[in-house]
């Protein structure tokens, strides 16, 4: 495995700030994560080419960067490998080339991808505040970048509160807040614990995706099994939205996800005294799966797709990623 320290020294100081921010989860949510690593791999780029680095230094670089995060944030979402892969697809032909027409070669690949993820997107947003344009009361459960982009769109939809969940082990609910007080919309700000009771009041809840399976299971900060959960028991529905790129085809080959978990020492306990920390087990798990059984629908770039009709459009994407039909 790639040690932190040593994906983070082939970057500038700008770019190793953002390699922290995603890091130590000062940023939230994996296409924005996708559209920093794609910085930073522009930034590898283009320091090389200006400074007449060797080609073979620079596709070192990249795939030095690619691989840390392929093995650190990929493990949580499958979306970030997927993407990667896409980005630094025939990186390799890169070696054969001059400096200057590897460094457009480069470029071309991630840039093609990135414009390709923001208009799927586009789309999922789109689809989203069709679904919610008569609603006056949704709850929206942790972070995701593509949640807030759907509640930005919300705009001018009067009368709209929004109920936000602190989703405590990670503060995912605040980022949403500000979204929505800029926008204009009411805002419900409530304790995670409170989501069943708060739930019933509502006529659909939506959240992002880390990642998901073709079987139609989804992972998610923990606390999206509760929603999912809760949501059932009142018959309220749950969108998932998501692109398609967060699928992990790997499920279907008798892959099983590795538990990703967290020490929310300093999250929950910051002022406890450190005799009282030092003897209590903070470690969480970071993701948890929710069954395809809570989950209404996914909302992808085609279309709303039934949680229990997303295996085909599953298999079917991903042998387009492969170039298959």
């Amino acid at each position: 495995m790639i040690e932190l320290n040593c994906a983070r020294q082939v970057l500038s100081a700008e770019y190793q700030e953002m390699f922290d921010n995603i890091v130590y989860h000062r940023v939230l949510g994996a296409s924005k994560h996708i559209n920093m690593i794609g910085e930073m791999i522009e930034s590898i780029v283009l320091d090389g080419g200006e400074n007449n680095i060797p080609v073979n230094a620079i596709v070192d670089d990249i795939l030095t960067v690619s691989h840390f995060f392929k093995e650190t944030r990929g493990q949580a979402s499958q979306a970030i490998s997927n993407a990667i892969n896409i980005m630094i697809k025939d990186l390799e032909y890169a070696r054969n080339l001059e400096t200057k027409d590897a460094v457009e070669f480069i470029l071309r690949g991630k840039d093609n991808y990135l414009k390709g993820a923001s208009q799927a997107l586009d789309q999922v947003v789109e689809y989203s505040v069709e679904v919610a344009k008569n609603m006056k009361r949704i709850m929206v459960f942790d972070y995701s970048s593509t949640v807030d982009r759907f509640l930005e769109n919300l705009e001018g939809q009067n009368g709209l509160t929004v109920y936000i969940p602190e989703s405590r082990s990670i503060d995912g609910g605040h980022a949403f807040v500000r979204t929505c007080l800029q926008i204009g919309h009411q805002v419900k700000f409530i304790p995670d614990a409170a989501i069943m009771y708060f739930l019933k009041e509502c006529e659909a809840a939506f959240m992002g995706a880390e990642t998901f399976f073709p079987d139609g299971t989804m992972f998610n900060t923990t606390g999206s099994d509760i929603v999912g959960l809760v949501c059932k028991e009142f018959n309220v529905p749950l969108y998932v939205l998501t692109p398609l790129i967060k699928v992990d085809i790997r499920s279907i080959y008798g892959y099983q996800k590795v538990l990703v978990e967290n020490d929310l020492t300093h999250k929950l306990a910051a002022h406890w005294h450190m005799d009282e920390q030092e003897k209590t087990d903070f470690i969480c798990p970071e993701l948890l799966g929710v069954d395809a059984k809570y989950i209404t629908a996914y909302i992808t770039e085609r279309g709303i797709i039934p949680s229990h009709q997303i295996f085909n459009v599953s298999l079917e994407y991903y042998n387009e990623l492969k170039g298959e039909r």
